[in-house]
């Protein structure tokens, strides 16, 4: 019982300072004509500190808010043929509650049981419904169209939530992920989620790809600890040699933080 006092004191300190910072101003920025380079999937290879800029450092008003201050964007880039859906970081004392909320909640998927951060579950099913409901408008509109769901710190637990409801929803068979429709997944800062092994192994086999990408001076990207049994999909450390300015849980944006990593997949770019 004291650990748990002093593990949820230590999660409120360190969520108002994420809090504090996320609330400065963030100018607007259009989600079209992002440049980007080489091939990917016959397109553009997405550049990871772009993606971070360009689509979760954009203006709140964007965003749409339902439940349980659930906030997400859905746009397209109609050049490059893709089409996203974001979810929005820390904004508010309400996010700050779920943030630290992290005792486990279960639900079914078909024959899988989900257990995870009961914060993010909670508030990602306060409004599931609709943003699924609204994003396969878009699918059905698109067709064609590269599937990525995006989320910084809080977002981007919310988008793993959404990433595996995607899949379920579009699978012929309920207890196969591979009967589904799978996206790339692409976060930064993530706090951990899935709580179990199992539930980690469950959610990899239910999106294409996944890059969360995590500074190692970051605190809130390793909350909770992965020693209490809480797992991102796949882990990718880094900023080992970041020394700037900015607090490591906004430095995503930045190309250096990158350097030397290396991913051999044609998805995301992370350095040239």
């Amino acid at each position: 019982m004291k650990n748990f006092i002093l593990a949820a004191i230590l999660l409120i300190v360190l969520s108002t300072f994420a809090l504090l910072a996320s609330c400065a101003t963030v100018p607007p920025s259009s989600l079209q004509n992002n440049e980007q380079d080489t091939a990917w999937l016959g397109r553009k290879k997405l550049k990871a500190w772009d993606v971070y800029s360009d689509r979760c450092r954009i203006s709140r008003k964007l965003f749409i808010e339902i439940g349980k201050s659930l906030n997400y964007y859905i746009t397209t880039d109609d050049d490059e043929k893709i089409l996203y859906l974001i979810f929005e970081d820390t904004h508010s004392f309400a996010d700050v509650i779920h943030d630290i909320a992290f005792v486990t909640k279960s639900y079914v998927q078909g024959p899988n049981k989900v257990v995870a951060h009961g914060g993010f579950v909670k508030v990602w099913k306060s409004g599931s419904e609709q943003v699924m409901k609204e994003f396969f408008e878009q699918v059905e509109k698109n067709p064609d169209y590269e599937i990525v769901f995006v989320g910084w710190s809080m977002g981007g637990a919310i988008a793993h939530l959404a990433a595996e409801e995607f899949n379920f929803r579009t699978r012929t068979d309920e207890a196969n992920p591979d009967s589904g429709r799978k996206v790339l997944l692409i976060t930064y800062g993530c706090p951990n989620l899935l709580y179990g092994k199992g539930t980690r192994e469950y959610f990899e086999r239910c999106v294409k790809a996944a890059y969360n990408f995590a500074n190692v001076k970051d605190p809130f990207a390793k909350l909770p600890p992965v020693s209490w049994n809480y797992f991102v999909i796949r882990r990718i450390e880094v900023g080992q040699d970041y020394n700037g300015k900015k607090h490591p849980h906004l430095s995503y944006g930045q190309k250096e933080i990158y350097k030397d990593i290396v991913i051999d997949e044609p998805y995301v770019q992370v350095s040239e």
